[in-house]
């Protein structure tokens, strides 16, 4: 089977265990390190993210609340270390649907949209915005010292501006969820800005692969254990033609994979461990995939010019 079909294999099976397996009573507990929504409803998740009940216990602004964050992360940083990013490639419900969105696009023939590298470094620090919105607001909302009618309100701020929280709730039916929040001018703000971000994802994931990804706090927090996690991306230098397969079909479009000349670890921050550059390359060996030091994937050319054959089958019928 290629790559590819085990992934999107994987990847759907995963979407239906974490957004409805509560409904067959899978219960995985809130401590996962992807796109799981909690929003979609306890009696519906099978396993949600860490993000949502992290604010909240940084929110109590008690000793309890500071442990129950710190569990929260350890166990994070625990199931991390296995999968590293491959959480983004393989597991992420939200993934899934933007793969979906790709799919609809390339079935309808839309045009591919790419920002250019300077549009892509000017808007990288979006990340950082969500994630300090995250770890931060909850604290002022734990400590309001300062305009506590505001700070009462910001117990989950990355989970109001995220557009998963919108997105996610329309595909189970918790329609409470998905609309902005009236109480006071406060969720006004956020929720709105949550539905703008909610329908910007679900249009420019129409043109641009991943879209969210791009911009996604928790593909952040991944890339930091990036150096200890188990799976890794290799790079055989001398081999690469610098052909630029790799970064064409790199849904984040991450160009440090083909650029590198010295390096032989490639797993840049980025990248989400899809394994598409390794099986489009053309050279033998020049890309690997290992988990613990040990190859279990590589690139090779018979298996570059059987995909070659394939698609040029494909475009005869």
């Amino acid at each position: 089977m290629r790559v590819t079909r085990l992934r999107w294999l994987v990847l759907a099976v995963c979407f239906v265990l974490l957004t409805f397996g509560g409904r067959m009573g899978v219960h995985l507990g809130s401590y996962l390190p992807t796109f799981a929504c909690y929003f979609t409803g306890f009696d519906s998740y099978g396993g949600a993210c860490f993000l949502a009940p992290l604010q909240f216990a940084l929110a109590a602004g008690s000793v309890d609340g500071l442990l129950k964050a710190l569990l929260y992360v350890v166990i994070a940083i625990l199931l991390i270390i296995p999968l590293g990013s491959a959480w983004c490639g393989w597991v992420c419900p939200f993934a899934f649907v933007q793969d979906v969105l790709d799919l609809i696009r390339r079935k309808l023939g839309l045009g591919y949209l790419r920002f250019p590298e300077g549009l892509r470094e000017g808007l990288r620090p979006v990340k950082w915005v969500f994630l300090f919105i995250m770890l931060l607001l909850p604290l002022w909302a734990a400590f309001p010292i300062l305009v506590p009618s505001v700070a009462r309100h910001l117990n989950i701020p990355f989970c109001e501006l995220c557009p998963v929280r919108y997105i996610m709730p329309m595909l189970t039916g918790r329609a409470s969820y998905m609309g902005v929040d009236l109480e006071n001018a406060t969720t006004i703000i956020l929720s709105g800005l949550g539905v703008f971000f909610a329908i910007l994802t679900l249009v420019l994931s129409l043109f641009k692969r991943r879209f969210w990804c791009a911009y996604c706090p928790m593909v952040l927090v991944l890339s930091f254990f990036r150096r200890i996690s188990l799976p890794k991306l290799k790079k055989d230098v001398q081999k690469c033609t610098r052909c630029e397969i790799c970064y064409n079909v790199c849904p984040m479009d991450v160009e440090q994979v083909f650029k590198e000349r010295e390096k032989e670890n490639v797993t840049f921050p980025d990248c989400v461990l899809c394994l598409a550059c390794i099986e489009h390359c053309p050279e033998d060996d020049a890309l690997r995939a290992t988990w613990a030091g040990k190859t279990f994937f590589r690139s090779t050319r018979k298996g570059f010019s059987r995909r070659r054959k394939i698609g040029v089958d494909s475009s005869k019928k």
